[in-house]
């Protein structure tokens, strides 16, 4: 079984040999935490989550081997912080740190706690890290669908754009907070009825031109032109959600290359994780800058597909370390 339990949604699948058998999501998470300061509610809501998924794939706890768990879960806001590892960092060194703990009848099987990666030093302009996007990762290079060196791109709460070099190992991250600034733009701004977090962009004219007039104007002012669109061009919502989107997006990838400055430039293939105009739009703006060779968008579980990688990976490392005679 897979846990990914992230900001503000838990994700749960069943497993049996790398072949997702049956998924269950729910609304809960770190923010959870963070507001009632009670770990025990996450730890029955998971516990729920993994029943739905179990019915789901027609099975029971007594065919279930262990709990891969990732993502902001193993955090301060988590059932237990478990301490990142220091980027450069592979497979192997996951599964090998990878802690297990016992949640009694809460859930019954041993829970493996994936830990996060660190990169960066002290220094802002490259300090960064990960909680879950690892597991992503380890779950693409298991598809082999891609040769690294490879730019991963995860589109959720927050958006990560992870490095990955020749070797496969998690080089570098960067971190932005698109998804939760999208959702709270629609909630609590005048912008509200001018973004539609669910549909997939149309004017592309319109999310180009977001992109572009956050390099001009600033960030701040370029939400305000999508009002501006709306009210002195009479350009409808549906095209002001594309010009938003396309200002997020396009910030971010300007952070991206500053980042990416004098260390050798983008990876010439790129690998997309997660739905969602946002992921839309930044794939038709990379695809735009012609120094990309290969873009691919996943719409498979990656990190379900990582933890049972990790997993495996694990047990392979103890079978070899068992003395003989001995499994």
């Amino acid at each position: 079984m897979a846990v990914d339990s992230g900001t503000t949604s838990t994700r749960v699948w069943v497993l049996d040999d790398g072949e997702v058998k049956g998924a269950a999501v729910g609304a809960l998470g770190a923010r959870d935490v963070a507001r009632t300061k009670d770990r025990s509610e996450l730890l029955r809501g998971i516990r729920s989550l993994a029943d739905e998924a179990l019915a789901r794939a027609v099975s029971s706890w007594d065919r279930i081997e262990a709990i891969v768990a990732f993502g902001m879960i193993t955090s301060e806001l988590g059932l237990e912080e478990v301490p990142h590892l220091q980027a450069p960092v592979d497979r192997r060194m996951l599964a090998a740190g990878m802690v297990e703990r016992d949640y009694g009848d809460a859930l019954p099987v041993p829970v493996h706690l994936v830990p996060g990666v660190r990169s960066g030093g002290q220094e802002l302009v490259a300090a960064d890290f990960m909680r879950g996007e690892e597991t992503e990762v380890v779950g693409l290079l298991a598809l082999g669908e891609l040769e690294p060196p490879i730019l991963y791109i995860s589109t959720g709460s927050h958006t990560k754009f992870v490095g990955v070099d020749r070797e496969g190992r998690i080089e570098w991250s960067l971190t932005t907070l698109s998804g939760e600034l999208l959702w709270a733009l629609q909630r609590e701004t005048i912008l509200a009825d001018l973004i539609d977090l669910d549909a997939p962009p149309t004017d592309l004219a319109a999310l180009e031109e977001g992109a572009s007039f956050v390099e001009l104007a600033g960030f701040s002012r370029t939400l305000f032109g999508a009002r501006l669109l709306n009210r002195v061009r009479g350009a409808d919502a549906a095209s002001c959600s594309d010009f938003l989107h396309g200002a997020v997006a396009g910030a971010d990838l300007l952070s991206l290359r500053r980042r990416v400055d004098g260390s050798g430039g983008l990876p010439q293939r790129v690998a997309i994780g997660g739905g969602g105009p946002l992921g839309d739009a930044y794939r038709h703006l990379l695809e735009r800058q012609g120094d990309v060779a290969e873009l691919r968008r996943f719409d498979v579980p990656l990190g379900a597909i990582g933890a049972w990688t990790l997993f495996t990976t694990d047990r392979e490392a103890v079978a070899v370390a068992a003395p003989e005679g001995r499994s």
